[in-house]
C-alpha cells in the first residue's frame, strides 16, 4: 500500500460576501503520492490534504475575535479556514460490501497550511484516515466534512441540524457547516480532480421588535425556524448576535420563526425565502410579540428550589434560557430572579390517581407562574395549540404548592378541552392571589372541577366566558376560598348540564355576591351547594322559572347571611322559603332564604 495526498479544491465552500451573496471558486491542484503499506496491524494509513478557498489571511470572527474556526467573517469576504481538533469523514465500501465510515484524526496545528500571498491565501490541512479494512476501489468513496456530519450508515446527518445548533458562529463552523465529495477512486488511489461542495446555506440573523423597532437579539435565547418540513431548533445563552443558523437549501420557502427570551417570545412568517447552498445571508427579521411563544414559566421570587414530582418522560427544563435538561425529581436550586421554563413531549400530567400525577409543587423558593402551558404539551409546536386530547391534562400540576402567589400571566390556550383537564390544578396553593384567565367557552366534563380548591388567598375569580357547559364542569371550583370577595359578574350560560355549579363557591365565605345566574331551567343537582357556607353573601339574582329537576338547588344557600336580597324572574312564583328550623314538618333548604327580601328582576335599558 502507498501513501496518498490529495489537493481538493472547494469552490462552493467559500462564503462570499460578509457571509451574504455567493461562493467564489477555486483552481486548486490535485496532486498524489502514493499510499503508504499495510503495517502488521493490518492499519492502512491514507492521508489526504483538502484546499480551501481564498481568503484574506486573517482569523478575526465575526465578532471582531482572533480565533480558530473553519468558518469566519471579516469585511467584505467569508472566509473559510481549517481549526485545530477538527476531523473529517472517509465513507467506502470495504471487500464485504459494508459500508465503513472512519473519522479522520484531529487536526493538529502542524496540519495546517497557509500558501500564497494575503491576497490569495489559500488554507489547506492534511486529514490522516487510519483503516481497519481494505476497502473496495471498485465502489465509489466518499468525504463528509466535518465528520460530525457524518451518520454511522454513511450519510449526512441532518437530524443534527434540528436540535444541536447552538447560534455560534465557532460551533457552526466545526460541527453542521456540511461539505461533501463522492467520486470513484483513481488508479487505485483516493479519487483525483475531486471538489468539495457546500451543501447549506448560513444565516446570521439579526431580531427587531416589529412595534418599537429595538433590537431584541441579545435577549433571545431560543430560535425556532420551520419550513413546512424541518424545524431547526436553536437553543444559545442571551448574547450579541448575529444568531447563526445552517439550512438546507430553500427554493421559494415560507418560513414560520419563532424566539423565545427570558421573558418575551416573538413569532414571525417570512414568505418566499430563497438560500442557496453554499451561501452565507445577513438577514434582519422583525418579530411580533407573541405571549404565546413564551413557555410556561416559573420565576423564583425568592433564593431556593423547584422540585418536579414524578416528571413525565420526555419532560425538560432550562434555566434563564439556557441549555434544556432532562426533568428528574431532584431539586432545581434557583436564586431570585431565575427564570425556570419547562417543556415536553406529552400529552398528559395528571391521573385518576393522583398518586401518579405529575406535580410542580416542592421546593422551598417562592415563585409566580407564566407563558404557556402548552409547551408541556408539544415543545416545538405549542406557540399554536390549542387542543387537549387527553384526559387529566394537567390535573393537579400544582398540588399543593404553597409558594406559588401569582398565576395570573399563565396561558391556558386550549378552546377544545378534555375531560378533568385542569381540575384540582392548583388545589391547596393557600399562598395564591391572583389566577390565570380561562378563555374557552365549551367545556368538558369536569375541566374546573375543584380547580382552585382551597386557595385561601385568592381574592378574585377569573372571568368564566362559557356557554356550553359539561357535567361537574364547575363543580367544587372556589371550594374554600375563604378570601375570595369577587365572583365573575355573570355566568352567561343559559343551558346547564348535571352538577355544572354545584358546591362551586361553597365555603368562601369573604363573598357578598353572587354571579347573576340566568338559565331558566335548571339541571340536575346544577346549583346544590353552590353558595353553602359563604356567610356574608348577601345578594343572589336567579332567573330561574324551572327548578323541578332532581336537587337542582339542594342546599344552595345554606349557612348564607341572614338578610339580604333575592332578585328573581317575574315569571317565577313557585321559589319555596328556606325553613330555619329542622323539626318544622318539612325542612326545606332548597328556596330562598328565610330572612331575605324578594325582588323582581329589571333588565338594565340599553
Amino acid at each position: 500500500m502507498k501513501t496518498m495526498t490529495r489537493f481538493i479544491s472547494m469552490a462552493a465552500a467559500a462564503l462570499a460576501g460578509a457571509i451574504i451573496t455567493a461562493c467564489s471558486g477555486s483552481d486548486d491542484t490535485i496532486a498524489d503520492t502514493p499510499q503508504q503499506p499495510e503495517n502488521q496491524n493490518r492499519v492502512i494509513t491514507l492521508t489526504t490534504t483538502v484546499g480551501l478557498a481564498a481568503g484574506d489571511g486573517t482569523e478575526a470572527g465575526a465578532d471582531g475575535t482572533a480565533t480558530t474556526r473553519a468558518l469566519t467573517i471579516d469585511g467584505a469576504k467569508g472566509v473559510k479556514t481549517f481549526a485545530a481538533g477538527e476531523t473529517m469523514a472517509l465513507v467506502y465500501t470495504n471487500m464485504s460490501g459494508e459500508t465503513v465510515v472512519v473519522p479522520s484524526e484531529a487536526l493538529k496545528d502542524g496540519d495546517i497550511e497557509t500558501t500564497g500571498d494575503p491576497d490569495t491565501n489559500k488554507k489547506s490541512a492534511t486529514f490522516t484516515f487510519n483503516l481497519t479494512e481494505a476497502p473496495n476501489k471498485e465502489q465509489s468513496v466518499s468525504y463528509i466534512y466535518p465528520a460530525a456530519m457524518a451518520t454511522a450508515d454513511g450519510s449526512e446527518n441532518y437530524d443534527a441540524l434540528y436540535s444541536q445548533q447552538d447560534g455560534t458562529l465557532a460551533t457552526l463552523a466545526s460541527s453542521f457547516d456540511l461539505a461533501t465529495f463522492s467520486g470513484a477512486w483513481s488508479g487505485g488511489n483516493l479519487p483525483s480532480d475531486a471538489e468539495l461542495e457546500n451543501q447549506l446555506a448560513i444565516l446570521a440573523i439579526t431580531l427587531k421588535n416589529n412595534a418599537t423597532s429595538g433590537d431584541i437579539t441579545s435577549t433571545i435565547t431560543g430560535l425556532t425556524i420551520n419550513d413546512g418540513t424541518d424545524t431547526y431548533t436553536v437553543n444559545r445563552s442571551a448574547a450579541a448576535g448575529p444568531i447563526y443558523v445552517a439550512v438546507k437549501p430553500q427554493n421559494s420557502t415560507n418560513f414560520y420563526v419563532s424566539a423565545n427570551g427570558v421573558t418575551n417570545a416573538y413569532t414571525k412568517t417570512l414568505a418566499g425565502r430563497q438560500y442557496a447552498a453554499g451561501n452565507g445571508y445577513n438577514v434582519s427579521w422583525r418579530m411580533t410579540e407573541n405571549p404565546y411563544a413564551l413557555p410556561l414559566t416559573l420565576e423564583a421570587l425568592t433564593d431556593g428550589t423547584i422540585v418536579v414530582d414524578k416528571p413525565r418522560s420526555g419532560m425538560k427544563y432550562s434555566v434563564n434560557g439556557g441549555a434544556k435538561t432532562a426533568v428528574t425529581s431532584d431539586a432545581i436550586d434557583v436564586s431570585k430572579g431565575d427564570k425556570v421554563q419547562f417543556y415536553g413531549n406529552g400529552t398528559q400530567y395528571g391521573s385518576s390517581n393522583p398518586s401518579n400525577s405529575t406535580t410542580i409543587a416542592g421546593g422551598s423558593a417562592t415563585v409566580k407562574v407564566y407563558g404557556n402551558i402548552m409547551s408541556l404539551v408539544n415543545e416545538t409546536g405549542f406557540a399554536t395549540a390549542t387542543t387537549l386530547t387527553a384526559q387529566h391534562t394537567f390535573d393537579e400540576l400544582f398540588l399543593n404548592n404553597t409558594a406559588l402567589t401569582d398565576a395570573s400571566g399563565l396561558l391556558l390556550p386550549a378552546t377544545e378541552l378534555a375531560e378533568s383537564c385542569y381540575s384540582g390544578m392548583f388545589y391547596g396553593c393557600s399562598s395564591l392571589t391572583a389566577a390565570p384567565a380561562l378563555p374557552a367557552t365549551t367545556l368538558a366534563q369536569s375541566c374546573y372541577a375543584a380547580m382552585f380548591w382551597e386557595c385561601t388567598n385568592l381574592k378574585t375569580a377569573p372571568a368564566l366566558p362559557a356557554t356550553t357547559l359539561a357535567p361537574d364542569c364547575y363543580g367544587s371550583m372556589f371550594w374554600k376560598c375563604t378570601s375570595l370577595t369577587a365572583a365573575p359578574a355573570e355566568l352567561p350560560a343559559t343551558t346547564l348540564a348535571e352538577n355544572c355549579y354545584s358546591s362551586m363557591f361553597l365555603g368562601c365565605r369573604s363573598l357578598e355576591t353572587a354571579p347573576v345566574l340566568p338559565a331558566t331551567t335548571l339541571a340536575p343537582s346544577c346549583y346544590m351547594g353552590m353558595f353553602s357556607g359563604c356567610t356574608k353573601l348577601n345578594a343572589v339574582t336567579c332567573l330561574a322559572t324551572d327548578i323541578r329537576a332532581e336537587m337542582c338547588t339542594d342546599g344552595w344557600l345554606d349557612d348564607v347571611a341572614p338578610s339580604g336580597t333575592f332578585t328573581k324572574n317575574p315569571l317565577m312564583t313557585d321559589w319555596p322559603r328556606n325553613n330555619s328550623d329542622e323539626d318544622e314538618d318539612e325542612y326545606i333548604n332548597y328556596g330562598i332564604p328565610s330572612g331575605w327580601t324578594v325582588q323582581n328582576y329589571v333588565a338594565p335599558s340599553n
